[in-house]
């Protein structure tokens, strides 16, 4: 196993974003509350940008008009009367939505919000109990429209979604955890799924759900057709040091962007990031989210360094039930580290923090009272 070290030379989390350390931030000028709870929200949120990306974008070239210089249209292609699309799938937490999500915004511009479309592009979450029936009365309520009739049948709510979505001037519809709708009556799902892409529909359709999704779309013989309609892109995990480079640069540019040190329970840690990546199962999505959530908790914390500790007790709360090995418990790991420089004393418990014993108080930015 190759050690990786925490440098600037890691992978930038985005344009805005580098990945310069930060002298020790004096929160006490910070102003109010509410600036934390902004500048946590920004860190939550923010997208590291992968390979994912441009494979992503590599198959929107395919389903979607260009311009004359490159640029992706919010347009389908149509092949003989028929457009096409994409089938996003991978396990759960695995960064799919994000994924999606933050290319197509990207893109064209648009935000996408499960309440109301965007100008040509409509995100419908599937909700966990749907039907056929009530997700085309979702989308119709994402339009505006809501005065159904008291008895309406399936190809009655059919019509009127695809109605009120061509109104709207939508021209691709993104449907997430599309596998809900499974298992009661796949015929009837293939059917559904066909119907944006054929018979006049007209739209590009983006399929978002777990590997149970792909199975029936892609392995089952009887959805053939649909399978011919929709590119595959199932999220695979990266090459090891891939997902080391991504790890240690967004664990240093969010650092960066909250105004925190990382502590030498990190910084002097040759093996930090593959703590992160073997306690996530390789999980690049649960990766980003452990990252930001342990860099949160420093900050409401009032810490001015984000520290083993933070990530141990993280994972203990999230990720147990995933894997029931804390990679932020100190004695294998710390050996390990040691050992690979030949240089007993280097890295120590003592720089890990007291990550069995109750945490540490944290010193730093006093909050405000009103």
């Amino acid at each position: 196993m190759t050690a990786m070290t925490l440098s600037t030379n890691s992978l930038p989390l985005d344009a805005a974003t580098t990945a310069a350390t930060r002298a020790e931030p004096d929160f006490g000028n910070q102003s109010s509350d509410d600036e934390l709870s902004a500048l946590c929200d920004r860190i939550r949120n923010r997208y590291v940008s992968s390979d994912w990306d441009n494979e992503f974008i590599t198959r929107l070239e395919l389903v979607l008009c260009r311009t004359g210089d490159g640029r992706l249209l919010p347009n389908p292609k149509i092949f003989h009367g028929e457009t096409g699309g994409i089938a996003v799938t991978g396990p759960s937490r695995d960064g799919k939505s994000t994924l999606v999500r933050r290319v197509i915004e990207r893109i064209f511009a648009e935000r996408l919000d499960d309440d109301r479309p965007g100008k040509h592009v409509i995100y419908h979450r599937v909700r966990t109990a749907a039907t056929l029936k009530s997700v085309y009365t979702d989308l119709c309520k994402a339009t505006g429209f809501s005065s159904f009739p008291a008895r309406m049948t399936v190809p009655e709510a059919h019509d009127l979604a695809i109605h009120r979505l061509r109104l709207a001037g939508i021209r691709i519809v993104i449907l997430d955890e599309v596998h809900n709708l499974l298992g009661y009556d796949n015929k009837a799902v293939n059917l559904f799924l066909k119907t944006f892409v054929q018979d006049g529909g007209g739209f590009c359709l983006i399929v978002i759900g777990t590997p149970v999704l792909r199975k029936f779309i892609f392995e089952q013989v009887e959805n053939v057709e649909l399978a011919g309609r929709l590119l595959d892109m199932p999220l695979e995990q990266f090459p090891e040091a891939k997902s080391l480079g991504l790890i240690s640069g967004a664990l240093e540019g969010l650092c960066s962007d909250a105004g925190l040190r990382l502590a030498p329970s990190i910084h002097r840690d040759p093996y930090f990031a593959h703590r992160i990546l073997e306690g996530c199962r390789g999980s690049y999505g649960r990766s980003m989210r452990l990252i930001s959530t342990s860099i949160v908790l420093a900050l409401e914390e009032g810490a001015s360094a984000v520290d083993i500790e933070d990530f141990r007790r993280v994972f203990d709360l999230n990720l147990l039930y995933f894997n029931p090995e804390n990679p932020f418990r100190l004695s294998d790991w710390a050996s390990r580290s040691t050992a690979s420089f030949g240089q007993p004393g280097q890295v120590s418990d003592t720089d890990f923090g007291a990550a069995n014993k109750k945490p540490q108080s944290r010193t730093g930015r006093k909050r405000s009272k009103k």
